[in-house]
């Protein structure tokens, strides 16, 4: 019942009375396949540099820059800054 209240984050008297409809042993264990893929992920990366073939290193590359936070994209410039940008690159440029 500890491992229900933490993996939804809810006290044991919600769960009892509030989530009566969910299958309590299925939620268990996605759960426990949840942290199995955590720690496979945890092993490919610490051996990353042991691998010689390039597509299982570019396959775990992509698995890891897909969870990295997306930088925010920058807001438009207005007509003057791009005005500036445009001197500034043809004074650059010669």
């Amino acid at each position: 019942m500890l491992r229900c209240c933490i993996t939804l984050g809810k006290t044991q008297h919600e769960i009892e009375n509030e989530y009566a409809w969910i299958d309590l042993p299925r939620l268990l264990e996605l759960s426990g396949e949840r942290r199995a893929k955590e720690l496979i992920e945890n092993i490919e990366v610490s051996s990353f540099p042991h691998y010689a073939d390039q597509k299982v290193r570019e396959g775990i590359m992509e698995r890891l820059q897909s969870k990295l936070p997306k930088p925010p994209k920058e807001p438009p410039k207005s007509a003057e800054e791009q005005y500036q940008a445009l001197l500034a690159r043809m004074k650059a440029g010669g």
